[in-house]
């Protein structure tokens, strides 16, 4: 039996919908957007401005949308265009900022952010952008001023404290950047830029393992990010994995495939993997693709240093200077490469006498301090009392200069001279650089107890040091090298310390040494110490200790030796690699020395 509902009546009636607004088809475009749409989100905006061509929130989601296809020209002409007609609409303002960011115009996009930022101060996301535009044209103060002043009312902003880390990195900070971005993962863990740099860090302290994890988890939040790629690729270099390395790069590769930074990597695995030729033949195509390139030709000359051809890459750096005269980046590898081959620059002629005030750059290495430091007491002899503006973190290592060093705080209206500076402004050359060596003393409490705790042990006391990465100086080379008398003495700090589980006849030396002044005084009481390009190698220089330092083919500039002996630190010998990647030679070598220095051991004692 059928029953029919009578005309007119609803039992079920149909709800209402209010008509579709402007506002809605906005929102449903962002939202297209968002969800990788851009086609549909643009013929939707397309749509709204032919009926609605001055509508500022439809014009700066079109702009958003080209911005995300990453069309920067079509970008920047709405974005431009719009926010001239609308200048007090702070996401075009923001937008156009972006654009400005991502073609490389930093300042202009620092300006439009400041600008957005004015517009809605309530905001954190343009702060954010601001800070980050900062931090990318490395004014560092300003990037953190403008974190600071998001914390300030969002403590737990993930991305301002991350950016924190990031600028903590970019001062050598990396204990206090790692405290950071471990806080802005616990955030927002999903966050490629975070990963990217604690991986950073943790790779910068040697801990590859965990920096591999994180990389690979970076990639898992951005499976293209061409800079998380890239260092994922480092990082499985960093432990030995060069196949894969080498895999990560050609994938790159095919998408990015005039992405220097890859080329040199791809280049540097394959010198390592003993296929220098083949590793200088990537770059070399590169080169000849683009002839005009300074870029292309300075990563070449990078490459052929990293494979111990110093000489043949200058060449490749005064052709870039040429087509680039200011390249400072060619300037410094050029100038590097010099010194390197021990030739020291001319000393720079000076209107005025030199500043007894001198200012350590926050981005200095503590080895780096420990090596420029020697010009300190050069100045304080000529009569003059050195003030140091520095990071509390030098301040330990300045105390133990062999001349009286006052703290100083900066003043605008003051000169300072820059600590790395100073080297221009002496009479230099191979023979008289190490001149004024020893000029670090340890404390003399501090050096008698490292004293009595040694003497317990059987001479020669040999301090160690090793590299945790793959391509580095390790444990157990070192330890093969060791002669079948004295005593390894250990000065690994930190987490390296467990590996000495692997070496239980070694004193474990570095647990006591919680500052600078234990390391400097355990050092002063060695008899040697061995190990790769690291502080301690710098402070047994400094205060005159015997070492024997172990380094690559394109060593760091300041091991530049003749006849084996260091010309910065005489009582140093430098062992170099005879080919990258292999230190059977230099392992040969520490132990030949070292049985040496044995044998007149047992003949003093005997």
């Amino acid at each position: 039996m059928s029953h029919r509902t009578a005309a007119g009546s609803h039992l079920n009636p149909s709800p209402s919908f209010p008509a579709v607004t402007v506002a809605d088809q906005v929102a449903t475009a962002q939202g297209f957007v968002a969800a990788g749409r851009f086609d549909e989100a643009e013929a939707l905006l397309t749509d709204l401005l032919q009926r609605h061509p001055n509508h500022a929130d439809g014009l700066n989601a079109l702009g958003g949308a080209a911005l995300a296809r990453k069309d920067l020209q079509r970008a920047h002409a709405v974005l431009a265009a719009a926010a001239t007609a609308f200048p007090d609409h702070f996401g075009l303002v923001n937008n156009l900022g972006i654009a400005h960011q991502m073609a490389g115009r930093l300042d202009d996009a620092i300006l439009c952010f400041e600008r957005a930022a004015a517009l809605a101060p309530e905001l954190d996301a343009p702060l954010q952008a601001l800070a980050t535009a900062r931090f990318l044209s490395k004014d560092f103060a300003g990037a953190g001023e403008a974190a600071a002043r998001i914390l300030a009312r969002t403590p737990d902003a993930a991305d301002a404290i991350g950016l924190l880390g990031l600028l903590a990195l970019a001062n050598s900070d990396g204990e206090e950047a790692e405290r950071l971005l471990r806080r802005a993962l616990v955030l927002k863990p999903g966050d490629a830029a975070s990963l990217r740099a604690l991986s950073l860090c943790c790779f910068e302290r040697g801990g590859f393992e965990e920096a591999l994890s994180l990389a690979e988890r970076a990639r898992l939040v951005a499976p293209l990010d061409v800079d998380v790629l890239e260092h994922l690729a480092r990082c499985q270099a960093g432990i030995g994995d060069y196949r894969q390395a080498a895999a990560t790069c050609r994938k790159l590769l095919a998408f990015a495939p005039n992405h220097l930074g890859i080329r040199e990597t791809l280049a540097r695995i394959l010198i390592l993997t003993g296929e220098t030729d083949a590793g200088i033949a990537e770059m070399s195509r590169v080169v000849k693709a683009n002839p005009g390139s300074a870029e292309s030709l300075l990563v070449l000359a990078a490459t052929l240093r990293f494979a111990g051809r110093a000489e043949q890459a200058l060449p490749f750096l005064t052709h870039a200077l040429k087509v680039d005269p200011g390249n400072a980046n060619a300037l410094r590898l050029e100038s590097e490469i010099a010194l390197a081959l021990g030739r020291f620059p001319p000393r720079a002629v000076a209107e005025q006498p030199v500043s007894p005030r001198v200012f350590v750059p926050p981005m200095l290495m503590a080895s780096e301090f420990v090596l420029f430091a020697r010009f300190l007491p050069r100045l304080a002899r000529e009569g003059r009392p050195v003030e140091l503006i520095a990071d509390e973190r030098f301040l330990p290592l300045a105390g133990h200069l062999s001349a009286p060093i006052a703290r100083a705080a900066p003043a605008p209206d003051e000169l300072a001279i820059a600590l790395p500076a100073l080297m221009r402004c002496f009479d230099l050359d191979a023979a008289t650089i190490g001149a004024g060596v020893p000029y670090m003393q340890p404390d003399p409490a501090l050096d008698r107890r490292w004293r009595q705790a040694f003497e317990e042990y059987p001479r020669p006391w040999i301090g160690v040091i090793w590299e945790g990465q793959a391509a580095g100086l390790s444990m157990a080379q070192l330890r093969a090298a060791m002669p079948a008398s004295g005593t390894a003495i250990s000065l690994m700090t930190g987490q390296s310390r467990h590996d000495l589980a692997a070496w239980p006849e070694a004193i474990d030396a570095g647990r006591h040494m919680d500052d600078f002044g234990q390391m400097i005084a355990a050092i002063a009481n060695l008899d040697i110490v061995v190990g790769p390009d690291v502080l301690a190698l710098h402070l047994a220089g400094a205060l005159g200790r015997a070492g024997l330092v172990a380094v690559p083919t394109g060593y760091p500039w300041y091991w530049a030796a003749r006849a084996g002996r260091s010309l910065w630190y005489p009582s140093v010998d430098v062992l170099a690699q005879a080919r990258p990647g292999d230190w059977s030679g230099v392992i040969a070598g520490l132990r030949e020395r070292l049985s040496r220095g044995s044998e007149a051991e047992s003949k003093l004692t005997n």
